[in-house]
């Protein structure tokens, strides 16, 4: 069985009405599979978590092992986008934030979505999916334990453009 978690946000004013439906969605499926782009959402996401098409989702592996790795580790996003960490191993890994090193609108807002860390991901294709809907601009970096040697990485929200 494969683990699939979202975090989504609970910001007063939402950008879609699907993400008032949930702030924090815990499912345990069956099967592995990810697709190979990190856009649009694999059908799966769309199936289960309600993700259009349209949606932005970026995806982070994570290997294990005296070799392991975050791949990439250094991911961009912009606001309003999705990024899924996916266990590429049967490794147990769990990811978890750097309060110190957050800045203090991205620590408020990891704390508003109460997932400064994932939950254990325990099977390949384990699947955490975080949404940066409202997310402040800045840098979010984490590390993930479990499987080998800390691995460190850092998502960095960049603002949309103005149009």
């Amino acid at each position: 069985m494969a683990f699939l978690h979202l975090v989504r946000n609970r910001a007063p004013v939402l950008k879609r009405s699907r993400v008032a439906a949930a702030a924090l969605l815990g499912f345990i499926l069956t099967g592995c599979g990810s697709g190979e782009s990190d856009l649009p959402p694999d059908q799966r996401l769309q199936r289960e978590l309600g993700l259009e098409p349209s949606d932005r989702v970026h995806e982070v592996r994570l290997l294990g092992g005296i070799e392991g790795a975050v791949d990439p580790a250094e991911v961009v996003v912009l606001q309003g986008d999705y990024l899924q960490f996916v266990t590429a191993d049967s490794w147990v890994h769990e990811l978890l934030f750097e309060v110190d090193s957050l800045a203090g609108p991205a620590l408020s807002f990891m704390e508003g979505l109460d997932q400064l860390a994932s939950p254990p991901m325990v099977s390949r294709g384990s699947r955490f999916v975080l949404s940066f809907v409202d997310a402040p601009p800045g840098r979010y970096p984490f590390h993930v334990e479990g499987g080998g040697p800390v691995r460190r990485g850092v998502i960095v929200v960049e603002p949309l453009p103005e149009r």
